[in-house]
């Protein structure tokens, strides 16, 4: 951390990030107000002037992934000189990174017990599922085609995300395979 860090006061969006930080480096056990504080050089009374406690800094974080998520996606979306099946491909090709997964998988675990969250991830979710269809939709497909195959590959993404320790993880070779077969089957 550089000293000028140190001077200036930090944000709420600081802690979010550090948070998210730790969260990708060393899992959910590794967010804990104390670690926080370690790695940010302050006391646990700046964690306090923004958060009222641990569940308020996790619903942050999620808002804050949602945010990380649109971004990402806004700019795959906004690649229109990039083929449609590429586009997809792309947009798998990121979601399955590990550091992306670590992150992903805490913050559904957490949304299991915290509506807030769930609902972010709920958000998060049609997001992705509405640049899914309307990519496939760009390819020609029917609306009803598009929709049942963008619902899969968002529910074969999910299932990724929590089983992904067990599988082997596809590279983007296979899932430039696997997408362009699927898009084959479905086309009209």
């Amino acid at each position: 951390m550089t000293p000028s860090r140190r001077s200036s006061r930090l944000s709420a969006v600081d802690w979010v990030d550090a948070a998210l930080g730790l969260l990708a480096a060393e899992g959910v056990r590794g967010v804990k107000i104390s670690r926080l504080c370690e790695e940010l050089a302050v006391t646990k009374g700046s964690f306090y002037w923004h958060f009222t406690d641990l569940d308020a800094l996790w619903e942050a974080m999620a808002v804050r992934w949602q945010e990380v998520n649109r971004l990402r996606v806004a700019e795959l979306h906004g690649l229109t000189e990039m083929p449609a099946d590429a586009r997809l491909i792309a947009l798998s090709t990121m979601l399955i990174s590990d550091s992306h997964l670590t992150v992903e998988k805490a913050i559904r675990d957490w949304a299991r017990s915290n509506e807030k969250v769930a609902e972010t991830v709920r958000n998060i979710d049609g997001e992705i599922f509405k640049v899914v269809d309307d990519t496939l939709q760009e390819l020609t497909m029917s609306a009803d085609k598009a929709r049942l195959l963008a619902g899969l590959l968002v529910y074969a993404g999910i299932g990724f995300i929590h089983g992904h320790d067990g599988l082997p993880t596809p590279t983007p070779e296979e899932l430039r395979h696997a997408i362009s077969g699927l898009i084959l089957s479905a086309a009209d």
